[in-house]
């Protein structure tokens, strides 16, 4: 069997890994402009330099309400890129390139559901590369579709393994007003307006639901005429501005941003590019304002849902995490059986990247199932973890 190659801050990234990555895919142009869902997939990456992530665990954390039962403390998860060998790749990680028409559209690696699904464009090609084996093509036919109020020339969907996933026209060509925007993707149906922050969207901010995005969209019709923006230097720096989250399985985002500022600009990554109107400060000031008066506050929701704890037990078909660690009594911890049905978590046990005694953070969707032991059954990747109370780093 052979081995995953690991990309970490204290090891040498090998340059074959990093030059095998760009195979297959055409170099884009303007890569200032270029913006990702920060998890849009877990597809075959290589990470130059692991990126140590700081996160702050909330009293609210675990199946339920802890009220003070962890003590203050922060983790520090070492994320590192994995290039997994071809046969421990999920289907939408091994096929990620198709072309139809003359136009090249790249995976997101985010399924979408069948509600999303139009018409049937054909059968077609889709291509994958095993960086493991210096880039070996593999090509595999699968139906594909267009997408509910998206223009094909933007989106698809490609059938594969009973699911549907989303693929996107990854060429920069950006439109030249929020109108034309809008004529190919019908925005006010693909993107609900709801979760928002006045700022930054951090943990110690404020944040509100919207009670209806309707007004919002009604004004932003008004702006079609709003010019797209080019300007690698804009930021939204120290603007007021409301930013909303956004979320689109027909775009296969998840929680990427969408800026509203005071000063009249309207900036999204929702489209892998920044995308950036000057919608006017008059229709900027009617959205900002609607939005504080109809909206009510809730609490922060973490990037991606999470368990934190010691490797207890592990079989062929579960690990057990123990969150005692963390506690203030070790007594009141929790342990969580993380169910290995996913290929994307139970890959990590089969190559032994996690073991037993081993501190990790969990990544998970969906929910735990209490009534089960505490039941993880979507988790889908697993770090290893340093965790710090205070000054102070408490033994692995």
């Amino acid at each position: 069997m052979k081995t995953p190659r690991i990309a970490s801050a204290i090891g040498q990234i090998d340059d074959d890994l990093v030059a095998g990555a760009a195979k297959g895919k055409t170099e884009n142009k303007k890569h200032w402009l270029k913006w990702g869902s920060l998890a849009a997939c877990f597809a075959v990456i290589v990470i130059v330099g692991a990126v140590i992530l700081p996160l702050l665990f909330r009293e609210n954390a675990g199946p339920e309400g802890t009220d003070g039962r962890y003590k203050d403390f922060s983790i520090q998860a070492g994320d590192a890129g994995i290039v997994w060998p071809w046969e421990y790749q999920t289907i939408y990680e091994k096929y990620r390139d198709v072309e139809i028409d003359g136009m090249e559209y790249h995976g997101k690696g985010r399924a979408v559901s069948e509600a999303w699904i139009g018409e049937s464009i054909g059968n077609y090609t889709v291509v994958g590369y095993d960086e493991v084996n210096n880039g070996k093509e593999y090509a595999a036919e699968f139906e594909t579709y267009v997408l509910k109020d998206i223009d094909q020339s933007q989106f698809i969907a490609v059938k594969m393994a009973d699911s549907y996933y989303v693929f996107q026209n990854d060429e920069y060509a950006p439109p030249n007003t929020l109108g034309e925007l809008m004529d190919v993707v019908n925005l006010s149906e693909v993107v609900e307006l709801q979760r928002f922050s006045e700022g930054d969207n951090s943990p110690d901010n404020k944040y509100f639901a919207l009670s209806g995005d309707d007004y919002v969209w009604e004004v932003l019709s008004e702006c079609r005429s709003a010019p797209f923006v080019e300007d690698q230097t804009w930021t939204v720096g120290d603007r007021n501005y409301l930013s909303f989250t956004v979320t689109s399985e027909a775009l296969g985002v998840y929680k990427v941003a969408l800026y509203v500022t005071e000063d009249g600009y309207l900036w999204t990554n929702a489209f892998n590019w920044q995308y950036l109107f000057n919608i006017g400060a008059d229709a900027a000031s009617r959205i900002i304002h609607y939005a504080k008066e109809n909206s009510t506050e809730v609490a922060y929701e973490p990037y991606r849902n999470s368990v934190a704890g010691t490797i207890i037990e592990m079989t062929e078909e579960y690990i057990v995490v123990d969150d005692s660690i963390l506690c203030r009594n070790p007594a009141d911890g929790i342990t969580y059986k993380v169910l290995l049905n996913d290929l994307r978590i139970s890959r990590y046990v089969d190559y032994g990247i996690v073991q037993i005694g081993d501190i990790v953070q969990i990544f998970y969707e969906g929910e735990i199932d209490e009534s089960s032991g505490n039941a993880i059954a979507g988790a889908i990747s697993a770090v290893k973890a340093t965790i710090s109370d205070g000054d102070v780093l408490l033994p692995e």
